[in-house]
């Protein structure tokens, strides 16, 4: 008996939900777990270094592809990647600490690269459904990400001195991960997987004004994620002294903004203004909002909230528009542009991590909000530069 389409794409929806559940949990707790071994400034070396091999091994992975085939390298990505979430519940000394860190930090994009490999399996030629297919996902991993960090703050508790409980779920979380793969794709079918010509991609992206513009502007977005995701945490529970708890209600509230608007954004992109105006709008808010962070001082959730609330209105409005405008300039045969398009989170975590590493040396902690800020200004000009698709 034949699945419907839908059904089909349940085991591998449970999956990626899943694996953000898994990812998100830590991902604003991973740069205060190192701070536990080395002092801020150097947090973003090992971003660094992770990131990078994270690149290197993206720009090889479909030569392992074709040895080994998307299943087995799925498994054994996550088994690496249990292996080294549940160490660091447990670890007690820097060299224990640091390598199991940088593992989970290379396997988590490429499981995220492989799960999509899956899914564009189960979603086949028919490409009638894919923007609902993923535009349900996700506003189905927006909010499994909102209520990540609350769940992660409880698992923390009071003392915010112990991130053992919030690693062992998140490792333990990988089970029913390995579980689906094993149920509903050991006999899973690769396709021919194109190796990533670094040069040509970048030749090819550079050539066209309007791919290259939406590239940087999507390209700062995710160095502006980087911020988030390392320094923001530090910041909110190291210096202005929010509790993890609260910082969790602070994150619950700010990733909300992506449930309630990246759907309609979607809609009205496609149906009424385009994402030249909305991609510059969001950059401009970005930019106001992340400036704020340098000034505000107050220890309250509620104020908190609301700028971090702001931040992702912004990111919403940029991440929506970049995506859609991004794969409207381009059709399957641009593989080389998509695969490259694929990797611009770690290089934008290679690149933020050295712009911030480089800043705390000459500025206090809080203006690193600003820098930040300042870096989104070209990707504003870029955004207004584009020629709307509408």
């Amino acid at each position: 008996m034949l699945q419907s389409p839908r059904r089909k794409l349940i085991p591998i929806y449970a999956a990626i939900l899943l694996l953000v559940f898994h990812s998100f949990l830590v991902a604003f707790i991973n740069s205060s777990f190192l701070e536990q071994y080395i002092d801020a400034a150097s947090v973003g070396a090992i971003y660094i270094i992770g990131s990078a091999l994270s690149v290197l091994i993206f720009l090889f992975v479909s030569r392992v592809l074709h040895r080994a085939g998307n299943f087995k390298l799925t498994v054994g990505l996550l088994i690496a990647n249990f292996i080294a979430v549940i160490g660091m519940s447990q670890a007690s000394t820097l060299e224990i600490a640091i390598p199991l860190f940088i593992v989970h930090l290379i396997t988590v994009p490429l499981i995220i690269f492989n799960l999509d490999i899956f899914m564009e399996e189960r979603i086949g030629n028919d490409e009638s459904g894919t923007g609902t297919s993923r535009g349900l996902l996700l506003t189905m991993a927006s909010l499994v990400g909102a209520l990540s960090p609350f769940i992660s703050g409880m698992l923390i508790g009071p003392t915010g001195a112990d991130f053992t409980n919030a690693y062992l779920v998140s490792g333990l979380t990988l089970i029913p991960v390995l579980a689906i793969l094993l149920v509903y794709f050991r006999s899973f079918s690769d396709p021919i997987y194109s190796e990533i010509d670094l040069f040509s991609a970048i030749g090819t992206f550079w050539a066209n004004l309007n791919i290259r513009n939406v590239f940087i502007a999507h390209f700062l977005l995710q160095m502006f994620f980087m911020m988030m995701v390392v320094y923001t945490p530090l910041y909110l529970t190291g210096t202005i002294g929010l509790t993890w708890a609260e910082f969790g209600i602070v994150m619950f509230f700010a990733q909300m903004a992506y449930v309630l608007l990246e759907y309609p954004i979607g809609i009205i992109a496609d149906r009424h203004i385009g994402e030249k105006e909305m991609m510059a709008a969001g950059f401009l808010i970005i930019i106001i909002a992340t400036s704020w962070m340098s000034f505000v001082t107050v220890a309250s959730v509620a104020v908190w909230a609301t700028i971090m609330f702001t931040t992702r209105v912004g990111a919403a409005l940029v991440e929506v528009t970049t995506e859609s405008y991004f794969f409207k300039q381009t059709k399957s045969s641009d593989a080389q542009i998509i695969s490259f398009f694929r990797i611009t989170r770690p290089l934008a975590y290679v690149l933020g991590a050295i712009v911030a590493s480089l800043a705390l040396l000459y500025v206090p902690f809080n203006f690193i909000f600003i820098v930040f800020a300042v870096l989104m200004i070209p990707a504003m000009f870029c955004a207004s530069l584009i020629v709307d698709t509408r």
